[in-house]
């Protein structure tokens, strides 16, 4: 054991409590509870498609609303969860308690998970949804950087911090209706310093919920050349599947 163990023992990410020498990154008894996608998926987002609702439907209804938009847009993406129970508070606590030791277990669920299809993009760059400033040196630190860069290691794959950037302070965009919320977070980013011949990109955050940052980076991105724009998410929130 490191005398840092000593100090600070291990917590489980998803239950927060102190961790055996044996029983790994995570209690087994939290993870069998967590909820993963499974199949039947949406084919562009990922989320998990109600069984039976539509046998030949491939898309969740968010993304069927959204098909005008997709030539500047993300092409696809991947989840390993929803949002819900454990898994939530383990975010939370993640994102806004300064649980960044939960990272390795989380990059590592990812890879295993979606390495191959992440593989099978063949992205040139891992780029993190970035944060505001202000928000950033509240927190401490950007936890989907933070996630990006554990990623990256395990599949060297070349990350870049400082790609995309947040010029506007936005705030909790649940008040306001789907098109309003793209406007607003399509002005808050911009892009800061692009790699030439960056064609192929996996954008990184925690949580998808509407796809509203997601296609905010995928159209900023998208209008600068990059020809192809994917993502990898931890969790999905509830929707119309």
């Amino acid at each position: 054991m490191k005398f840092w163990d000593l100090l600070y023992p291990p917590r489980c990410p998803l239950c927060g409590e102190i961790l055996s020498l044996k029983e790994g990154k995570v209690h087994q008894a939290c993870y069998r509870k967590l909820l993963r996608v499974r199949e039947p998926l949406c084919k562009r987002c990922g989320k998990p498609l109600t069984p039976g609702a539509g046998e030949q439907r491939e898309w969740c209804m968010d993304c069927l609303r959204s098909r005008h938009r997709h030539g500047k847009s993300f092409d696809q993406g991947r989840v390993l969860w929803l949002y819900s129970g454990d898994i939530q508070k383990s975010i939370l606590d993640y994102k806004y308690k300064g649980m960044k030791s939960y990272t390795d277990f989380y990059a590592e669920e990812a890879v295993n998970r979606w390495g191959r299809w992440i593989r099978s993009k063949n992205p040139q760059m891992l780029i993190p949804v970035p944060l505001h400033p202000r928000k950033k040196r509240i927190r401490g630190y950007n936890q989907a950087e933070l996630l990006a860069k554990s990623i990256g290691k395990r599949m060297e794959i070349p990350v870049g911090t400082d790609v995309l950037y947040r010029k506007r302070w936005t705030e909790p965009q649940k008040a306001v209706s789907g098109q309003e919320r793209r406007h607003n977070l399509a002005k808050s980013m911009e892009i800061r310093h692009l790699p030439e011949n960056l064609r192929r990109v996996l954008l990184i955050d925690d949580i998808y919920t509407t796809g509203s940052t997601m296609e905010a980076c995928a159209g900023i991105l998208k209008k600068n050349g990059v020809e192809e724009v994917c993502f990898l998410a931890l969790c999905i929130g509830y929707g119309n599947g």
